[in-house]
């Protein structure tokens, strides 16, 4: 076996895209992107007989006095079951970031750790506790589990098997989920897949719903960036709810002739419908039109994701963002794609920790959002560092503690979350 950091972009992409743990956040792609925020991508491989049968994205962080650490976001792509293998990888990363003085190097692997219901009790049933020990035996270290979004990725997801029929899929769906998605029709909405041209509409709903939930990312350019790079390669689609105001009056007068002829008038149906028309018509006085919502979905290989997602919480009534995901997990079954991932999601099982129950509501919700599209619950084995220089990094984690209980501080003080 032989290690190389001089992959070619397609020969990269040709074994991580096809290999059974292909992620996107291993992509060359990703890499690109990931430069936009300060990182230095690495693209790694293990060859044998001139075949590639390992590859990593690596991720450079540079730090003060020289230093650094590296961070292969799900990875490695490998068959961890070969422990040979595995084990060659790490020592050749160990050597290759050591001699970018690197600090320590970590991992969070796209494993699932064991079987758990859908409050997050660990049920018996396949579990990779083997692999975790064979991390630990080649010197890794596992950092304490977590239940909410410490880590580099969510700890936690919902993933919807793409095997059978679609209206096997969403026979799965919660029942208000399953209505919620038919709503946009009673609207006159339109979803509709855009271009770079409707990035700004996009940077204008993510800003409305980080206002909303106290979250600020600060840098939009981000956006743009990631969908100039990913879409250059087919990978990604900016999906759009788009409304018409004047169509939906007409859409609700027309509901409200329907009632009218009805044997029995339900007042509070009809009242509903009336003080939606008014507020629909006084928009129009104002406007067109709006979107609504939009999001952000990534193929990779044989899999799908709902990464980034904005939405306008004054059209609520539409239920756009339940007709987004139903959206893309049909799209995504009709590309013959293997599963689709909701990207992320709490761990806490829901009423068992009050005190947190109370700080991350607006993650409970979330949580529940993403839960009724019928979704397995996974867990992943989580985040695993290698450290290099043991007292450098104790000060890393330190000042990186430091900085946590600041930015804590600060969203207190801006009214976020803590």
């Amino acid at each position: 076996m032989e290690f190389t950091s001089q992959v070619s972009e397609a020969e990269y992409t040709v074994f991580v895209k096809n290999h059974p743990k292909s992620h996107f956040l291993q992509s060359y792609e990703w890499g690109q992107a990931a430069r936009y925020r300060g990182w230095i991508p690495y693209y790694t491989a293990v060859t044998e007989k001139g075949r590639i049968i390992a590859a990593a994205l690596l991720l450079k962080k540079e730090l003060p006095l020289g230093y650094s650490y590296f961070y292969i976001p799900r990875g490695y792509v490998l068959d961890y079951e070969n422990t040979e293998l595995l084990a060659f990888f790490t020592r050749e990363i160990d050597r290759f970031t050591g001699g970018r003085r690197s600090i320590f190097f970590l991992i969070d692997p796209d494993i699932k750790l064991h079987e758990i219901d859908r409050e997050a009790t660990t049920l018996e049933g396949e579990n990779n506790y083997p692999l975790v020990a064979a991390l630990e035996n080649i010197g890794f270290k596992r950092r304490p589990l977590t239940y909410y979004f410490e880590t580099y990725q969510p700890r936690y997801t919902f993933r919807i098997d793409l095997s059978p029929e679609l209206s096997v899929i969403r026979k799965n769906y919660d029942k208000s989920t399953d209505q919620c998605r038919k709503y946009l029709d009673r609207y006159s909405g339109e979803i509709y897949e855009g271009g770079a041209e409707d990035i700004e509409h996009f940077n204008v709903l993510m800003r409305m719903t980080e206002k909303r939930q106290n979250f600020y990312n600060g840098d939009y350019g981000y956006y743009r960036r990631f969908y100039e790079i990913f879409s250059k390669s087919g990978l990604v689609s900016l999906i759009l709810v788009r409304l018409n105001f004047a169509k939906t009056v007409a859409g609700l007068d027309r509901k409200l002739a329907d009632l009218q002829k009805s044997k029995s008038i339900d007042p509070d149906r009809q009242q509903k419908l009336l003080t939606e028309r008014h507020f629909f018509e006084e928009r129009a006085k104002e406007a067109e039109g709006a979107v609504i919502s939009a999001c952000m979905n990534v193929t990779y290989g044989d899999k799908s994701w709902y990464l980034y997602a904005g939405n306008d919480k004054t059209y609520k009534m539409v239920c756009a963002s339940h007709r987004l995901v139903d959206y893309q997990i049909e799209n995504a079954k009709r590309r013959g794609l293997r599963f689709f991932d909701l990207f992320g999601t709490i761990g806490n099982r829901v009423g068992s920790d009050k005190k947190h129950a109370k700080s991350y509501s607006r993650i409970y919700g979330l949580h529940e959002f993403k839960k009724k599209f019928g979704g397995e619950y996974i867990e992943f084995i989580g985040e695993f560092y290698y450290i290099q220089r043991p007292v450098l990094y104790k000060a890393y984690r330190w000042i990186a503690h430091f900085r946590h209980i600041i930015s804590k501080v600060l969203l207190k003080v801006r009214g976020g979350l803590v």
